[in-house]
This record gives C-alpha cells, sequence and structure tokens, in this order.
C-alpha cells in the first residue's frame, strides 16, 4: 500500500511504500512529477531518502514537537519535519497500523526524568560558581592561583572582569538553566513510540 504526504511546509513528501519510509524535498516546480512517479511505482528517483523497515528501530514522535524521530542502523537518526500538526499525527498513526509486527508505547516522563538534563547543567553552574567565588577570595586575600586547562583559564578570566560582572554572568547562567529545569518539569515530555522488534530508544 502505497501512502504519500505532501506539505509546503518541513518535508515537502513524505511516503510509506513498499515496506520502506521516504522523504524528498525537492524544488517546489518538481514535487508534482516526483508525486506522480511514486504513485506509478517509481522510487528510484535520487531526490528520494529512504529508510527500509528492516533497518529501522523505532519511531517516536514527542507531543509538541514538528517532527516525527526514525532511529535506525546502530546509533543513527533521521527527523521528518512534519509542521502541520493534522499531518503528523496522520503520519504516525498509519505508521502505527501498517507497519507490519509493530508494537506501540507511549513513553511519559515524570518531572525528575524530564529535568533531567537541564538540572545537570543548573548543577554545574553553581559548582563553578562557587568554585569562582572561591578563587576571588584566594585572590583577594593576597594568595596565587594557579589555573590548569581550558576551564582555569576561563574562571580566571571570569574573576579578571571584577566582582560584579561575574556575579552578573553566573546570575544569567543560573536563571537559564533554572527556568529551562522549571518548564521541563511543568511540561514532561509524552512520547509515542512505534517498535520494530529491535533495541528501541525507549
Amino acid at each position: 500500500m502505497t501512502q504519500i504526504w505532501t506539505s509546503s511546509k518541513g518535508d515537502k513528501i513524505i511516503a510509506f511504500a513498499n515496506n520502506t519510509l521516504y522523504k524528498a524535498n525537492p524544488k517546489d516546480e518538481n514535487v508534482s512529477f516526483l508525486v506522480a512517479g511514486m504513485k506509478a511505482g517509481d522510487f528510484s528517483d535520487p531526490a528520494l531518502f529512504a529508510l527500509p523497515l528492516d533497518i529501522i528501530r523505532s519511531i517516536h514522535w514527542q507531543e509538541g514537537n514538528d517532527h516525527i524521530q526514525v532511529f535506525f542502523s546502530r546509533e543513527s537518526e533521521e527527523h521528518f519535519i512534519i509542521k502541520d500538526p493534522v499531518i503528523r499525527e496522520e503520519i504516525f498513526n498509519h505508521l502505527k497500523a501498517y507497519i507490519p509486527g509493530a508494537t506501540y508505547g507511549v513513553d511519559r516522563y515524570d518531572e525528575m526524568r524530564a529535568a533531567a538534563k537541564p538540572l545537570a547543567g543548573l548543577v554545574v553552574v553553581l559548582l563553578l560558581f562557587a568554585y569562582t567565588i572561591h578563587v576571588m577570595a584566594e585572590l583577594n586575600s593576597g594568595e596565587s592561583v594557579t589555573a590548569f586547562g581550558r576551564l582555569g583559564g576561563l574562571i580566571v578570566g571570569l574573576v579578571s572582569l571584577g566582582t560584579v560582572k561575574v556575579l552578573l554572568v553566573y546570575g544569567a547562567l543560573i536563571a537559564i538553566a533554572g527556568y529551562s529545569t522549571y518548564k521541563k518539569m511543568r511540561n514532561p515530555p509524552v512520547v509515542h513510540v512505534i517498535g520494530l522488534g529491535r533495541p528501541a530508544n525507549i
């Protein structure tokens, strides 16, 4: 069963046929020609990017994202950009229904899991801030400080800017990391996953 979707935004052509997922982004004037060929059973056009089902591990759609992620081979992934939410859901549901032997599940993140990455970033920024304050205190008391590597050089460079600028820089970084953590915790991802019988990224 051949199914073809076209859109003026995102990936212009997405298709599922011959147990293969296709996408293409030809020039606007070539879209109808390429689609006509596909409807006639010709999928040989070099403009088509093809992913056979036998190399796909899983297909993910995270609610709110404008793309569907396809994980394939060992560590590769491809994004199928679909700006229209109706078409995006239609494509995912079609794949869920027509991929032979596929499994389906929903991965709902809890608040801590959703915020893990920005929270780790916040912790790193706070540790760097504490170390920078320590270095400033050492220098102000007349002690010498030896900088090692890029990080050490960066911290010494920050210290040389003065207390006010150090507080402004770290204040901005802490605010960004804190807001990102809060935002992630308020809106934990909901990821719909189609599994194809291979180790999946869930």
